[in-house]
């Protein structure tokens, strides 16, 4: 019987006890797509999704220690691949609460030339949202990959916005 006509069981144990790479790759790649569909339903991202299930067989090569051949493979993976889902939720909400804090306690600008006094009312006519997403990118440099993870939308989208508030205020 070849290594691809084994079942998940049998090559998780034989990758446990030799940590062949490409019995892994193999065991990795029968569960791949079926963890990306599950990982993007719970994080809701295709990036993150596909960073989630990497995480997912990090820990499964280092927890290949913790399980039992007698069990089966899927249950215990999709097991690994749920909390790490959960994991990153929890990051992520965390680290929006920390940008949506830091935002909160910037700092106006300091108005002393007549540009920043023209910046500052120019700012003042915007909302709160438009005004923290500016602070955010050009006062803290957050990167538009951030801006995008802050704000739940691409950053194509996070991109375009910048764009037309900075239009807005030339004109």
């Amino acid at each position: 019987m070849t290594e691809s006509e084994c079942a998940d069981e049998v090559l998780m144990r034989r990758f446990q006890e030799t940590m062949d790479e490409g019995v892994f790759r193999l065991l990795a790649s029968r569960h791949y797509e079926a963890a990306l569909r599950i990982a993007e339903r719970r994080v809701g991202n295709h990036s993150t999704a596909q960073d989630t299930v990497q995480e997912a067989l990090v820990r499964v090569v280092r927890c290949r220690k913790q399980y039992h051949p007698s069990r089966p493979f899927a249950p215990w993976f999709h097991t690994i691949l749920r909390n790490v889902c959960t994991d990153m939720l929890r990051q992520e909400n965390r680290r929006r609460d920390s940008l949506r804090n830091l935002a909160e306690v910037l700092p106006p600008l300091p108005v002393s030339d007549p540009r920043q006094e023209k910046l500052a009312e120019l700012l003042a006519g915007l909302s709160g949202g438009n005004v923290r997403l500016l602070k955010l990118r050009y006062v803290c440099g957050l990167s538009l990959g951030e801006l995008a993870s802050h704000c739940q939308s691409s950053q194509e989208a996070v991109k375009k916005r910048i764009q037309r508030l900075i239009q807005r205020l030339r004109g």
